[in-house]
């Protein structure tokens, strides 16, 4: 983003705002101001895509902002004789356009003043010929120098000129104001410093440390000169994180650019905010010596570092800063120094871990040695051990084989015994079968009932005593070729 850029955008809406009787955001709210600093429209195209701008707002608005950003202007309407044709207002317009191109830096001496609310009207005279110059600033930007005018205070001015459209009065718009000669510089100086310190805002105990290998760095200086090349060319390569605005750092009119950029880090995700540029005089310095900016470094949430080069007065900025230093060189020296620290200590804990890795190894080398000695020794009664088990494994195989050579004659032995014996014990049992044949061949019934015998039975049941029977019972007489049934007429019993 275009931070001066932004700075003018937002005067001029400032005097648009006033010269219509409206809010400032009526004219444009900040987000679309930003929006046009940051991609610096140069078409009504380019104007219209911004978000907040329509077609009557261009109508409006147009060719200033166009005008303000250096963009191509829309021509005017020529007439029936191909002259361009203005109405009052656009012809003011683009006489203020124009003028605002001469802005310029006046001398002179206070010689009226009047506050009016959020106006300040007052004239600039020329101590030489007495010619008036009319000038109109905001009260806010007053109040930003802190100078209080007095008629004949003599004062230089930083503004452009402008015609008032209602009345047509031409005045100089006032962008900063500062003091005239060392005098009253160091006057102001002595004042503001001795206020500030008495409120405590260099007091060492409220100053924040710088922390210990910063790496993301919000940088404010001029882009142009030799003062940032001098702070890059010595940062070292540790690979930092530089957000960089380009900012206004000479004189007062550098007030409002330094307080913006402050303003936008204080909300970054940064380490360290660093504002540097190069030394000179009181008067060039006077922004440093700001107590709205002094007070605004003093409330950063983060760190800040001032490199602010400086004969004898230290600026008001370095004194309220965490840290000050004479020159943007020794602030990149600064940066650097936990960076040197770390990569000297990490040679140092090099150079110990080599050390220590050396002593290691040769501990740990000596220790492989016993540990082998004590393998080979170890491995030695292993394989002796083996040796003696080999031999008596050798031993015990040859003794399963005797033993199962004398296990197989015992088994052949054996055998010889028991098919002896079970051929023996079968011709036993054959003998003893003969035996039985002939016995069961004797008591056969049949053979008995063959020698003129028979069997009584009575209901399936052999009779074997008169008890069984009775009269009149019918009984079955088996004999040896067949069986006859029979009636009982008289049972007689045997004593």
């Amino acid at each position: 983003m275009d931070f001066e850029l932004l700075r003018k955008l937002k005067d001029w809406r400032i005097e648009a705002a006033r010269r219509e009787g409206v809010d400032l955001f009526r004219v444009f709210q900040n987000t679309t101001l930003e929006e046009i600093a940051a991609s610096k429209p140069k078409t009504k195209d380019d104007l219209l895509a911004i978000k907040g701008i329509r077609e009557r707002k261009f109508e409006k608005y147009g060719a200033q902002i166009l005008a303000l950003v250096g963009g191509n202007v829309e021509p005017e309407p020529e007439d029936g004789r191909g002259e361009k044709l203005y109405t009052v207002s656009r012809f003011l317009d683009l006489l203020n356009n124009n003028l605002r191109a001469s802005g310029a830096r006046i001398q002179g001496e206070v010689s009226s003043f009047d506050l009016r609310g959020s106006y300040l009207f007052f004239s600039l005279k020329d101590k030489e010929d007495e010619s008036v110059l009319s000038c109109f600033m905001w009260s806010k930007d007053y109040a930003l120098y802190g100078i209080e005018l007095e008629a004949g205070m003599e004062i230089i001015i930083d503004g452009f000129p402008a015609v008032y459209k209602p009345t047509g009065k031409l005045s100089m718009q006032v962008s900063a104001i500062e003091l005239v000669g060392e005098g009253a510089l160091k006057k102001a100086y002595e004042e503001l410093r001795k206020k500030l310190e008495e409120e405590g805002l260099f007091a060492p105990e409220r100053k924040k440390a710088v922390p210990a290998l910063p790496g993301k760095i919000g940088l404010i200086t001029s882009e142009t000169g030799a003062v940032i090349h001098d702070f890059l060319n010595n940062l070292g390569k540790y690979g930092y994180q530089i957000k960089f605005i380009n900012s206004r750092v000479e004189g007062q009119v550098a007030v409002s650019g330094l307080m913006s950029a402050v303003d936008y880090f204080n909300k970054q995700d940064i380490d360290v905010l660093v504002i540097i540029r190069g030394g000179g005089s009181l008067e060039s310095l006077q922004a440093f010596n700001n107590e709205m900016l002094v007070r605004k470094i003093a409330g950063c949430r983060m760190p800040v570092i001032c490199g602010i080069g400086h004969d004898k007065d230290v600026p008001l900025a370095s004194l309220v800063a965490d840290l000050g230093v004479s020159t943007p060189t020794a602030v990149a020296i600064y940066l650097n120094r936990t960076w040197d620290d770390a990569v000297k200590r990490l040679a140092v804990l090099e150079r110990d871990i080599f050390y220590k890795y050396q002593e290691l190894l040769q501990v740990e080398k000596y220790r492989l040695e016993e540990m082998a000695g004590s393998l080979r020794k170890y491995f030695g009664m292993i394989f002796q051990e083996f040796d003696g088990i080999r031999h008596r494994l050798r031993s015990a195989l040859a003794d399963i084989g005797y033993n199962i050579k004398s296990l197989a004659k015992m088994l052949d032995d054996s055998f010889g015994l028991v098919f002896e014996k079970f051929a023996r014990n079968f011709q036993d049992q054959g003998n003893f079968l003969d035996e039985t044949e002939k016995r069961l061949k004797i008591y056969d019934p049949r053979r008995q009932l063959r020698l003129g015998y028979c069997i009584a039975s009575a209901g399936g049941r052999v009779i074997k005593s008169v008890r069984q029977v009775k009269n009149g019972d019918s009984i079955d007489i088996q004999v040896s070729d067949g069986k006859m049934r029979s009636i009982i007429n008289e049972i007689n019993k045997i004593n």
